[in-house]
């Protein structure tokens, strides 16, 4: 009768790993510039029983320059060292070996794992009875050294900015490799032994593709700040807006012209307008020259900086509004007294702390708002800069 056997294969044969690329696939480099390749190349000699390597290379410098793709392709040459049958039985037998592999690489980047796989038939053999001795005889075959795949190759290319975003830093990135395989035997008598060896030699290379960093364009022009008020400035400036390049801008303030901290992230505009502008407004305690710059920070990390602009203002008061008429027969309208003018966060609550009103409104000089209409009672009216987070509370009375 037919019986079949299924054993693991532990590492799956002589692998050598090779990297072809395609130059006609790099991403042009602004202003002209030739772009330029990093590579990396590792071999590891593994012994047999191990079948699952980690590969580390380093990650891109952000300041080195930008990564415009990474290249990928595995050439797989594959040697079984050993697969044996040995007949137990005390008649002849007839056996069969089904080699079976799949090499698989992955890793960051990589959409989808690159795999090869193969099925490989040795026999049939003709196995004699069993004579006692392990290993020899005629009761025994074995396959030694045997090549399966040669110079196989399976390729891929990562160029999404999103994808190549993971390549950059100061750490490393890991590849794991791992073979699969295994050897299905059938016997007429189903009374045998069956053992495989493997080894392998795994060659790396990964390259990444990169623009120089010292020709990534400032993006950024006509930076100006105005004070719009005793306590807001106004950044704004024009962008080239780019659209091949990845980046964004972060409007940055200092008090004392060297130490800057950022105070908010603007987009790249997308619809065409390359017109930008911040507000900054001023804290409660907060007084004297201000400094100001732009950051514009590339998908890569690199960053640049605009000039410094400087401008002087004071701190931020409260803000101070009269609820008119107060009490009310119901409608709620609030003045403001010499506001700045700005976003503004209205909160009411009644007696008991319950929240009957929340909106936003926008403000300028003494304007007047008709904010709300309530049934009779007491509440408290909180009005609070969204900016400087500024609040003042003052109580109403509804007849």
């Amino acid at each position: 009768m037919k019986h079949s056997y299924l054993r693991s294969l532990f590492a799956g044969g002589l692998v050598m790993i090779q990297f072809f690329f395609n130059h006609g696939a790099v991403a042009q480099c602004p202003f002209g510039f030739l772009p330029g390749t990093t590579a990396y190349d590792t071999t590891i000699n593994t012994p047999a029983g191990i079948n699952t390597l980690q590969i580390k290379f380093p990650q891109a410098d952000p300041m080195a320059g930008m990564v415009t793709c990474l290249r990928l392709c595995v050439s797989i040459t594959g040697v079984v060292d050993s697969v044996s049958v040995e007949n137990n039985a005390a008649s002849s037998q007839t056996a069969d070996v089904y080699y079976i592999r799949t090499d698989q690489i992955t890793g960051p980047g990589l959409s989808s794992p690159l795999t090869n796989s193969i099925n490989h038939h040795y026999g049939p053999y003709t196995l004699g009875a069993t004579n006692g001795i392990l290993g020899s005889g005629p009761d025994f075959v074995a396959i030694s050294r045997d090549t399966l795949l040669n110079a196989v190759t399976v390729c891929q290319t990562v160029n999404r900015f999103d994808s190549l975003l993971q390549f950059y830093g100061h750490d490393s990135v890991t590849y794991t490799y791992n073979i699969t395989a295994f050897t299905n035997v059938t016997c007429t008598g189903g009374n045998y032994n069956s053992t495989v060896a493997t080894s392998a030699i795994v060659r790396f290379r990964l390259e990444y593709c990169t623009c120089p960093g010292y020709i990534l364009p400032l993006q950024l022009r006509n930076f100006m700040v105005n004070r719009i008020a005793d306590n807001k400035a106004k950044l704004s400036w024009a962008g080239f807006n780019d659209p091949g390049i990845s980046y964004y801008y972060e409007p940055q303030v200092s008090r004392d012209g060297n130490q800057f901290t950022a105070v908010g992230r603007v987009e790249k505009n997308t619809s065409g307008n390359d017109q930008y502008d911040h507000n900054y407004t001023t804290g409660h305690q907060e007084s004297g020259t201000f400094y100001f710059r732009v950051k514009q920070v590339y998908a890569n990390g690199y960053s640049r900086f605009s000039e410094i602009r400087e401008v002087t203002l004071r701190n931020s008061t409260m803000p101070k509004f009269f609820i008119t008429p107060n009490p009310s027969n119901g409608i709620v309208g609030i003045k403001f007294d010499n506001n700045g003018g700005g976003k503004m966060k209205l909160e009411i609550f009644s007696a008991q702390g319950q929240k009957t009103v929340e909106k936003e409104i926008v403000t300028s000089g003494t304007s007047y708002h008709q904010v709300a209409s309530l049934q009779s009672g007491v509440y408290w009216v909180k009005l609070t800069d969204v900016v400087s987070q500024l609040s003042c509370v003052n109580q109403l009375i509804i007849k």
